[in-house]
Order: C-alpha cells, then sequence, then structure tokens
C-alpha cells in the first residue's frame, strides 16, 4: 500500500484538492438522475469513459487516502451515491461510484470515530431509506406497471397486445410541427382491465451533452386515458389558430387529436404545460 503513495507534500495536497471535483460529478450525476431521464447517445462510449473516469479518481485517491480532503470525499461520497442507487436508470451508473465509495470509506485515513459513526449512518440510509423508498412508491404509485410504447419494448406481453407498426408510425410523428411539444403512448398493466394513455410533454426543454441527453419529464401531462390496455390510438397534430379582435391571426399553436379505436369519436385537447415541475414523477400516479 506504501507504494501508492506520493512522497511530495504538495503534490500529494494538490491531487487530494482535485479528487473534490470527483465528488462534485457524483452528485451532479446524481441530482440529475432525480430531476431528469438521461438517455445515452452511445452506450459503449458512456460507459467506457464512466468507468475510466472512476478508475482514475479510486487510484488518485488511494494514493492521497491520509490527505484532509481525500478523507472528505471517502466519507462523504456515499450520500450522492444513494441517490443514484434510487433513481439511475441502469445499474451501471451507480454500481463504479458505489464500490469506489465503499473501498475509500476502509481504506482512507480517517479516524475510526468518524468511520464508525459515518458507517452506522449509511447502514441506516442505505438499508431503511430504501426500504421506505420502495414502500412510498408501492403506496402512491400503486401496483401498475407502465412502459412507454416504443421501439425499446421487447416484452412480448406488450407488443402483442398493439399494432406496433403504427405506434412506429405515430411515434416517426410526435414532435408538434413547430417543434414545441411532443407526445408519446404508455401501456399500463394493472390489477383491472389496463389503461392506454397519451402523455405529451415540452420538446424544447431537454439539455443536449456530447454522451447524453437530460429528458425532461417534470411538465408532463397526461391528456387522454382509455380504460382498456390494447387499443392503439390515433394521434394527428391539428393547428390551433388566435385571432385578435379584428379577426386577425395573431398565433398559431397546435392541439392534440386523437381517438381510441377506428369507430370511436375523435376528440381534441389543448396542450396546457404545468408552469411548475413535477418533482415526484418517478411515482407514475395518474
Amino acid at each position: 500500500m506504501d507504494k501508492l503513495t506520493i512522497s511530495n507534500k504538495y503534490v500529494r495536497f494538490g491531487i487530494s484538492c482535485f479528487n473534490l471535483l470527483y465528488l462534485f460529478l457524483i452528485s451532479v450525476l446524481a441530482m440529475w438522475t432525480f430531476l431528469y431521464t438521461i438517455e445515452l447517445k452511445n452506450e459503449t462510449t458512456f460507459y467506457v469513459v464512466y468507468i475510466a473516469l472512476n478508475v482514475i479518481f479510486f487510484i488518485l485517491m488511494m494514493m492521497t487516502r491520509n490527505q484532509f480532503f481525500t478523507r472528505i470525499v471517502s466519507l462523504l461520497l456515499l450520500i450522492p451515491v444513494f441517490v443514484l442507487v434510487l433513481f439511475s436508470s441502469a445499474p451501471a451508473l451507480f454500481i463504479p461510484p458505489f464500490v469506489v465509495g465503499v473501498l475509500m470509506f476502509f481504506i482512507c485515513g480517517a479516524g475510526d470515530t468518524p468511520k464508525i459513526i459515518w458507517g452506522s449512518f449509511y447502514l441506516i440510509l442505505f438499508i431503511v431509506g430504501i426500504i421506505v423508498f420502495y414502500i412510498i412508491s408501492a403506496l402512491f404509485g400503486g401496483s401498475a406497471v407502465e412502459t412507454i410504447l416504443d421501439s425499446s419494448v421487447t416484452d412480448t406481453a406488450v407488443t402483442e397486445e398493439y399494432d406496433m407498426d403504427k405506434i412506429a408510425e405515430l411515434n416517426a410523428n410526435s414532435v408538434s410541427p413547430d417543434g414545441k411539444y411532443r407526445y408519446y403512448i404508455i401501456d399500463v398493466q394493472d390489477n383491472d382491465r389496463g389503461k392506454v394513455i397519451i402523455v405529451v410533454e415540452p420538446n424544447d426543454m431537454d439539455i443536449n451533452y456530447r454522451f447524453f441527453t437530460l429528458v425532461e419529464e417534470g411538465y408532463s401531462i397526461r391528456i387522454a386515458k382509455y380504460s382498456t390496455r390494447g387499443v392503439t390510438p390515433d394521434i394527428e397534430w391539428v393547428v390551433n389558430e388566435d385571432y385578435d379582435e379584428s379577426g386577425e391571426m395573431t398565433a398559431a399553436s397546435y392541439k392534440l387529436r386523437y381517438r381510441f379505436g377506428e369507430n370511436a369519436e375523435w376528440k381534441t385537447s389543448t396542450i396546457n404545460i404545468p408552469t411548475s415541475k413535477n418533482y415526484l414523477t418517478f411515482l407514475n400516479v395518474d
């Protein structure tokens, strides 16, 4: 272990300060998983870079394990990792920092008393916190299973219920002509007959980065719900024209026109995006 220690105290201090960046990055990632849905543009490239960064910072932290800032990072890292465990869409997002956090918690040069205090806190946080989270999700979100109908769905219990070719055509035209909105269709499996839900959300609030996109979901609205799953809807965008007192058109926005079944009546819904973000979208409450 001593071979991994840097002899120059100024270099050790500089690297220890640099390790704070790792805590910051994991904290930001944890915040993103709570506020957005992370869509990877290239999973292989992202995970290679992501795992490499975790390995690099793990080595740097090992080499400066007795430095003050490294000890701080080692003791605090599992807090944002806990958020990642709850909200990340893929285990590969939280496993690397979780491994780094656990190993550095024991390796770092912090005293026994801080480790006992923080260790007890993390045991309660991860065991009780995860149990409470899933109890709350079950109570408020119910036992229904929601699946967004798109090309990524492989569950035959879902795909056999719908005309997936038609779904693909609908998804290809899901963005409104002015680019402001988009819709998607949800299949809901519950203890009854299930549901089909049409959801509309802003299309201009996502944040794009090189390897991934932060998809905003906190402003979505469920504009239509059919009380039996398995019905493939018809959906189209129609112009909603606004006129002033003189009869001149002042603006043009879009409404969503839909029907559930070929013999059903067409309905039109105005798009009224919420003005405040819903931070509880993970509960999947209708």
